[in-house]
């Protein structure tokens, strides 16, 4: 599944399921209720993330019969019982992007932080 199939899929009601690594707490289950390339918006159950606490977004997905694991390094922005709000760094970015097949965008240029791993599994 890639770009607007992906994007579908959340539509659908179908959920993409991930993982939000957060070291202080350890890993937290979420389900994306919204993904776009600049952030995403996932349903955390009781778990509150503080405001500005960096995550790693860890999800995967079957593709030309291949599972593919992506991880994106993420911020979060909000965060209140039931939905946080997360924003990508500018690689992470780029990393939807390509994951997406979107063109990268002027803001996706460069980031001093080298964390993107799009992996595949």
């Amino acid at each position: 599944m890639r770009g607007p199939e992906m994007l579908n899929a959340l539509s659908k009601n179908e959920r993409l399921h991930l993982i939000l690594n957060y070291p202080p707490l350890g890993l937290v289950r979420a389900t994306a209720k919204i993904f776009s390339a600049s952030g995403m918006a996932v349903e955390t159950g009781c778990i509150l993330l503080p405001g500005q606490a960096e995550v790693e977004v860890t999800f995967s997905y079957r593709h030309e019969g291949r599972n593919r694991v992506h991880r994106i390094p993420a911020r979060v922005t909000r965060s209140e019982p039931g939905e946080t709000l997360l924003e990508f760094d500018t690689e992470g970015q780029a990393a939807v992007h390509s994951l997406l097949e979107w063109p990268a965008s002027t803001t996706a240029r460069s980031s001093n932080c080298g964390r993107t791993t799009p992996a595949t599994a």
